[in-house]
């Protein structure tokens, strides 16, 4: 399941990849064949690659966006020129004369015009990673804005305020930062939110450094799995002070929150 680091790992892979490349060629899948990107695409040229929380905008010279959200299931691939493509789940394929990029199960991906605005972006809230946004600022206006009597875990989830923080993320920021995840919104002084946000921000950057699982947890034995310090580890006992850790559904998704009742305060 992809969360904001992510889409910035792919961001920087694709525009190293192929900034300033004609498209050479594109295959659309049957769920976007209706929008023309081949005959709207072909001969452009890549500029770049923008990531906001799970949503992905490529950039073309004449002024056209795609967009794409990732979802649930979605994922981009970048592949060599020569690389076969798996199709299994394959919507569509942009080439260049170097490489390939393939989006595979969607779930949103549309090719807007030059000036048309994509409005899934005007209700999405700052991306942690942004380099225009101290991320401690971000959520401190973030928590500021949420329903006082909302669970900061639930808030932080809620993509209308920050973005970038996904499930697994949002557990290991909390733990980090002590904070307990049922502990109401208004109940978070500005300094608990400014450190939610640099924490969160530190660990989608090492994520984006790191391909593959989401690693917070260095474990001190070689070869251990451990990745987590809270995350999936219900039942077992925290990493700091041994008391079990807890997991349960939390918000209107149900999502499952994992924390230490004695750590998180």
């Amino acid at each position: 399941m992809p969360e904001g680091q992510v889409s910035h790992r792919n961001a920087l892979r694709m525009t190293d990849a192929l900034r300033g490349a004609p498209v050479v060629h594109v295959h659309a899948g049957a769920h976007v064949a209706a929008q023309r990107i081949p005959e709207r695409l072909e001969g452009d040229v890549f500029t770049s690659v923008d990531a906001v929380g799970k949503h992905h905008v490529l950039h073309f010279a004449s002024g056209r966006a795609l967009h794409s959200h990732l979802g649930m299931n979605g994922r981009w691939r970048l592949l060599t020129a020569d690389e076969p493509v798996p199709q299994s789940g394959l919507w569509l394929v942009l080439r260049s004369a170097t490489h390939a990029v393939a989006q595979y199960n969607g779930p949103r991906l549309r090719l807007y015009e030059p000036g048309e605005q994509i409005p899934a972006l005007r209700s999405v809230g700052p991306d942690l990673l942004s380099p225009e946004r101290d991320p401690g600022d971000i959520a401190v206006s973030a928590v500021s804005r949420a329903e006082p009597s909302r669970a900061i875990g639930d808030t932080l989830l809620d993509q209308r305020l920050l973005s970038g923080l996904g499930n697994v993320y949002r557990a290991e920021t909390l733990f980090l930062c002590g904070i307990d995840p049922w502990r109401a919104s208004g109940q978070v002084s500005d300094g608990e939110a400014r450190a939610i946000g640099t924490t969160g921000a530190a660990l989608l950057a090492a994520g984006v450094r790191q391909p593959g699982p989401i690693t917070t947890y260095s474990a001190p034995r070689a070869g251990s799995r451990e990745r987590t310090w809270v995350y999936g580890r219900a039942g077992r006992p925290c990493r700091r002070c041994g008391t079990p850790i807890r997991a349960h559904g939390m918000g209107d998704a149900n999502r499952t929150i994992y924390w230490c009742p004695t750590c998180q305060t």
